[in-house]
C-alpha cells in the first residue's frame, strides 16, 4: 500500500516541516498543493484554503524546485502530484504545472473541471471539458505527466459516472480518475464497487476523507418545523472513521476490482493536528488493509 498526503490537509507545515512530518508517519508520497497564496492573507492563522503554509508557488524558479525535489528524496518520500485549481479550458496553466510536475519527478497533476450551478446547460460544459482535456492529453504525453480528473461535488464530475463521461475515449495512460468518496457524500454518490467498475483502467488514484449531513438547527432535528416545512441539512467534512463513507467496504471494494495505486489523505475535520492526523491515517490504511487479506 502507498499513502500520500495531500498538502492542503496540513496547513501549519512548511514544505520542509510537513517532509519530516510525513517521514515520521510513515508516508510515501507527497501531493504539493500549488496555487498563489495572496500577500493580504500570509500573517493569518493556518488555514486549509487561505494561509496555507504547505503550498508551492506556480512561479517558483527551476532552482526552487529542483532543490525541493531533492529534499523530498533525501526525505525518503517521492512526489506523487502537484494539484492545483485549474480553470477548465486554461491550457497555459494547465502546461506550466505539468512542467512543474515534471521538474519534481511527479507522475500525476489535477486538471480543471467546470464548475455546475445551474446558469449554464450540462451538454455545453461537457463539450468544452472534453475539448480541452484532449488537448490536456496532448500535454501530458508531452511532460509524461498524467492529467487526473478529481469526483468533486459542485463540478459536471460528481460522481464516477460523470468522470468516466468526461475521460471516455482518452488514453488512460495520460488521463485518469482521482476517485474521492468523501467528496460523494456532498454530492454524487454511487455504489462504491460500481463507481469503481465504471471507472476501469481510469481509476488512478484515491483520496481518504470523509464527511456527514446534521441538520441545520436543533428544531429541524426533531421535526418541530412542521410536515410543511423541509428540514433544512447540511454537509460537514468528519474525521477519517466518522462519517458517511464506510471506509473498511471502499477498501474491500477497491481490492476487489484490483486497485494498486495510492492513497491519500486529506482530513478537513480539524479533529487532529498535521503530525497526529498523519500518524493515524497511516495506521488505519495499513490495519484496514491487511484486515481484508
Amino acid at each position: 500500500m502507498i499513502t500520500s498526503v495531500f498538502t492542503v490537509a496540513t496547513p501549519d507545515l512548511t514544505p520542509s516541516q510537513l517532509l519530516a512530518a510525513a517521514r515520521e508517519a510513515g508516508i510515501d508520497a507527497i501531493e504539493w498543493r500549488c496555487t498563489n497564496v495572496p500577500e493580504h492573507v500570509r500573517n493569518d492563522a493556518p488555514s486549509f484554503w487561505s494561509n496555507n503554509r504547505c503550498t508551492l508557488d506556480p512561479s517558483m524558479s527551476d532552482e526552487a524546485l529542483a532543490a525541493l525535489r531533492q529534499e523530498t528524496e533525501a526525505s525518503g518520500l517521492q512526489a506523487l502530484a502537484v494539484v492545483p485549481y485549474l480553470a477548465c479550458g486554461d491550457l497555459e496553466a494547465t502546461e506550466r504545472i505539468m512542467s512543474i510536475a515534471s521538474k519534481l519527478n511527479a507522475p500525476n497533476i489535477r486538471i480543471g473541471v467546470p464548475g455546475y450551478n445551474g446558469s449554464r446547460p450540462y451538454h455545453e460544459l461537457l463539450q468544452e471539458a472534453r475539448a480541452y482535456i484532449r488537448e490536456a492529453e496532448k500535454l501530458a504525453r508531452q511532460y509524461g505527466v498524467k492529467g487526473l480528473v478529481e469526483t468533486h461535488h459542485v463540478t459536471i464530475a460528481p460522481s464516477a459516472s460523470l468522470a468516466r463521461q468526461l475521460v471516455d475515449g482518452c488514453d488512460p495512460d495520460s488521463i485518469g480518475v482521482l476517485y474521492d468518496p468523501g467528496n460523494l457524500v456532498h454530492e454524487g454518490f454511487e455504489n462504491y464497487k460500481m463507481g469503481m467498475e465504471l471507472l476501469g483502467p481510469y481509476l488512478a488514484h484515491v483520496h481518504v476523507k470523509n464527511a456527514g449531513w446534521a441538520p441545520v438547527n436543533a428544531e429541524s432535528a426533531d421535526g418541530a418545523a412542521g410536515p410543511l416545512d423541509p428540514v433544512a441539512w447540511s454537509c460537514r467534512w468528519r474525521p477519517v472513521a466518522d462519517g458517511v463513507v464506510p471506509w473498511k467496504r471502499v477498501l474491500a471494494d477497491l481490492k476487489a476490482v484490483g486497485y494498486n495505486g495510492a492513497f491519500g489523505i486529506e482530513d478537513f475535520s480539524g479533529t487532529y493536528n498535521s503530525s497526529e492526523m498523519l500518524r493515524l491515517f497511516v495506521q488505519q490504511m495499513h490495519t484496514w488493509w491487511e484486515e481484508l487479506a
